[in-house]
């Protein structure tokens, strides 16, 4: 009983982190670069999230103070629950960039593997002083049922998240957490 005790009381302390992130929405962020403009900026724990749209796309840029993986998942119904969650680290120079589905509260998994579409496109990334930064276009509304749309002119939640250093997989927990609103 007490084993169960303490995974509830982590499961709420996450929750808590998580949603109390939300609470703050945007954080003042740092002075855009000319490659920036454009974007709106979120920061939450110091994961910053830059989106802006083009047309009928979302163009997204997640960035942390990691060597390992970072991501961002939008339109979560509860935790991580139903989050178009987008995930990539950055490995020889190379961004690696995977679309998941958020398959439970605190559980993740690759569209591909539910049998849904992967709809990243243009993955970059880039790692630099301790930083590691993806970019990635996904679309407004894929069409695919492990993507909820989303629409010009509302408020989302975005989670974040960000792993420890070197952890460039999809698997290794979370070292911070931290939400936004964002308005498309």
């Amino acid at each position: 009983m007490k084993k169960y005790g303490i995974i509830i009381g982590l499961a709420v302390a996450s929750a808590l982190l998580l949603w109390g992130g939300l609470s703050r929405a945007q954080t003042q962020a740092p002075e855009p670069k000319a490659a920036d403009q454009g974007y709106s900026t979120a920061t939450d724990k110091g994961i910053i999230l830059q989106w802006k749209v083009e047309g009928e796309t979302l163009k997204v840029k997640v960035s942390a103070p990691t060597t390992g993986w970072v991501a961002a998942g939008f339109d979560p119904a509860r935790l991580m629950k139903g989050a178009n969650i987008i995930i990539g680290y950055v490995k020889d120079g190379k961004a690696v960039i995977r679309d998941d589905f958020g398959s439970g509260m605190m559980s993740h998994q690759s569209d591909l593997d539910l049998k849904g579409k992967d709809n990243v496109t243009d993955p970059v990334g880039k790692e630099e002083n301790g930083t590691t930064e993806i970019g990635f276009t996904i679309p407004l509304n894929s069409g695919d049922d492990k993507d909820k749309p989303l629409v010009v002119g509302k408020t989302y939640k975005v989670i974040l998240a960000a792993g420890a250093n070197d952890a460039d997989d999809f698997t290794t927990r979370h070292k911070k957490i931290g939400g936004v609103e964002i308005k498309l």
